[in-house]
C-alpha cells in the first residue's frame, strides 16, 4: 500500500503488517530501517524493521516479542475514508488483538494502534528503528526519581539509575545528546518530539499523540519518549514513544498515536 504527501512517499506492507519505508518520493532515501527480503524468513530473529508496536511491559513476554505483533503478516486490509486499517492475526491468546491505523494528516503521517481490553492494563510501546550513523538531542527534565533528567528505560531486568560520565550520552545546557554505535542503552526522557537527521538533508521527527483508556500508571516514571542506541555491532538505532498503563474506558477499547514526519531541508 502507497500514499505520497507532497514530496513524501509512505509504503505499508501487508506482509509484515506496518509501515516500512517513510522517506523520499521517488523511493531512494527511506528514513526507516526496513531490510528487504525477497521472501520473508521464518527466523524470528531477524530484524523486520520499520514501524514496529508491541503492548508493555517488556518483561511480561520478553523477548522475541510475539508473533503476532511482529513477524506474522495482517489478516486482512481496508481502507476508509483515507485511513488504512491492517487487522493483526491472533495466534498468542495471551495479548489481544491489534488493528493498525495510518492516515495522512497534513504533512505527518498518523500511526495508530488499537487493542480490546481483556482486563489487563497494557502500554502501548511504537518502536521507529533508523540506520546508523544515529545521533539525537533530546531535552532534559529532572524529578525526584530523575535528577539527572532521564531515566535508563526498563526492557527485562529492573536496572540501576544512570551513571556520569557515560560514553554514548554527552549533556550540554539542559540537553542530552544521544550517539549510537558506542555503547548499547535504552533512555527515557519526558515526552516530547525526538528528531533525528538523516541522509540528504532528510530529518525524520516522531511526535507523542494520544492515547485512550483508564490509566495513570506511568512505566519508567513517566519519561516516554525513549530511545535505543547499540554498540558497534549493531546497524540501527531506535525511537520510541510509550504511553500509560491502559485499560478499556466506555468503549472498552485503547488505543495509542504517534505522528511522524519526514521533511528535507532544500539549500
Amino acid at each position: 500500500w502507497t500514499s505520497v504527501c507532497e514530496n513524501v512517499r509512505a509504503i505499508v506492507s501487508e506482509e509484515r503488517s506496518r509501515l516500512v519505508y517513510l522517506g523520499s518520493n521517488d523511493g531512494l532515501v527511506n528514513l526507516l530501517n526496513a531490510p528487504q527480503f525477497r521472501v520473508l524468513p521464518d527466523d524470528p530473529s531477524l530484524n523486520r524493521g520499520g514501524h514496529r508496536f508491541w503492548l508493555g511491559p517488556q518483561h511480561r513476554w520478553k523477548w522475541p516479542p510475539p508473533a503476532d505483533w511482529e513477524y506474522a503478516p495482517a489478516m486482512s486490509c481496508s481502507v476508509d475514508h483515507g485511513v488504512l486499517m491492517l487487522h493483526h492475526v491472533r495466534m498468542d491468546s495471551d495479548y489481544p488483538a491489534l488493528t493498525r491505523e495510518y492516515a495522512w494528516e497534513g504533512r505527518r503521517l498518523r500511526c495508530s494502534v488499537r487493542w480490546k481490553d481483556d482486563g489487563r492494563p497494557y502500554f502501548g510501546m511504537h518502536v521507529i528503528a533508523v540506520d546508523r550513523p544515529f545521533t539525537i538531542t533530546a531535552r532534559l527534565e529532572s524529578c525526584d526519581a530523575a535528577p539527572a533528567g532521564l531515566v535508563i528505560a526498563r526492557m527485562v531486568d529492573e536496572v540501576p539509575a544512570i551513571q556520569f560520565p557515560h560514553p554514548a550520552i554527552s549533556v550540554s545546557e539542559g540537553y542530552a545528546t544521544v550517539r549510537a554505535g558506542i555503547r548499547e542503552t535504552k533512555l527515557g526522557f519526558v515526552p516530547q518530539t525526538l528528531a533525528t537527521g538523516r541522509p540528504d538533508g532528510w530529518s525524520l521527527s516522531m511526535h507523542p499523540g494520544p492515547s485512550g483508556g483508564a490509566g495513570e500508571e506511568m512505566p519508567d516514571h513517566g519519561y516516554l519518549s525513549q530511545v535505543w542506541v547499540g554498540d558497534e555491532s549493531s546497524e540501527f538505532a531506535e525511537i520510541e514513544q510509550l504511553t500509560s498503563n491502559l485499560q478499556g474506558c466506555t468503549s472498552e477499547e485503547c488505543f495509542s498515536t504517534i505522528y511522524l514526519e519526514a521533511s528535507q531541508q532544500v539549500f
